[in-house]
């Protein structure tokens, strides 16, 4: 039952039917294995700050806001002047005069952070949450490898709900779909509990879930994850838990460094390594897929994925 769990688990992403040997490898390439994903995503949170790029001292004494027009147009900075139809916009390439029933919102900007704009995307890993809840009114679309697509959407500070489906099976008249609610809290500025479930459910075999509850140490352009779960399939609970350790560090505007790694009884490992694209509103994500058991015939799956914030 607990090897069937694995297999869904790696089949959210992947859609790719592999049969394990398990006996004939149980010790192979365990040993050492859980100091080696400490090491990867160390190294992922420990990058110094590189390539920054910060804002003048001027902008960051005063308050910063968004000014967002109606054809679009997005402006920071803080307002000097606000008066007769006309506000006077301070930016970091100067003042900007801009007509007031031109601007659709003027929100505040509490990024304390050392790139143009915040991370959009500090919820999740490549798949895997974090314990970042989304904000309230926010939300994301994912693809994952083209043929898999998700929605979340933050109902609440602290509540989301999530879904998705499996594109070729949906045409095919046996649809895979997905159902993946979270609850998050911020306890302080850098750490982040959260927890919730993710429920695949297919045409013809039924349901399977897992439960998780995950710890984030960090902020949103440099954080380390360390989450549990427990699988049920076919109304069996597994015996053994799901262990996820994840990390990200964000060394430019548009790049961050992604590890996730899933442990899965004491003889059962994947992780997804390799970077994210970043803008404002989307994000690629490039990573390779890793499992030791099947390294042997292929050393690395590709992965990739796109995401679109709303």
């Amino acid at each position: 039952m607990l090897f069937s769990f694995a297999l869904f688990f790696f089949q959210l992403n992947l859609q790719i039917s592999v049969t394990l040997i398990v006996g004939n490898y149980k010790r192979i390439f365990m040993k050492n294995l859980l100091s080696k994903i400490i090491l990867i995503t160390l190294l992922i949170f420990s990058f110094n700050k590189v390539f920054s790029q910060t804002e003048t001292d001027s902008i960051q004494k005063e308050q910063i806001v968004i000014v967002k027009m109606k054809n679009g147009d997005e402006y920071r900075g803080t307002i000097s002047k606000d008066d007769r139809g006309k506000i006077v916009l301070k930016t970091v390439n100067g003042e900007i005069n801009l007509i007031a029933e031109n601007v659709n919102t003027i929100e505040s900007y509490n990024y304390k952070g050392k790139f143009e704009f915040a991370n959009p995307h500090d919820t999740r890993y490549f798949f895997g949450p974090s314990g970042i809840p989304i904000k309230k009114g926010k939300g994301y679309y994912q693809n994952i490898l083209v043929t898999t697509n998700f929605f979340n959407y933050g109902v609440t500070k602290n509540v989301s709900i999530g879904g998705g489906f499996e594109f070729i099976s949906t045409i095919s008249r046996n649809p895979i779909w997905f159902l993946t609610p979270k609850v998050g809290f911020d306890v302080s500025e850098n750490i982040h509990v959260g927890g919730g479930f993710i429920m695949a459910g297919f045409a013809a075999e039924g349901t399977a879930t897992l439960g998780y509850g995950v710890f984030t140490l960090g902020q949103s352009e440099a954080n380390l994850s360390l989450g549990i779960g427990y699988g049920l399939l076919d109304g069996k609970l597994s015996d053994y838990p799901a262990i996820m350790m994840s990390g990200t560090h964000r060394i430019s505007k548009s790049i961050a460094l992604l590890s996730e790694n899933y442990l899965i009884t004491n003889n059962f490992y994947f992780g997804i390594h390799g970077i994210r694209i970043l803008s404002k509103k989307s994000s690629f994500d490039i990573g390779a897929i890793v499992i030791p058991e099947i390294s042997v015939v292929l050393p690395a799956l590709p992965y990739v994925g796109f995401v679109r914030v709303f």
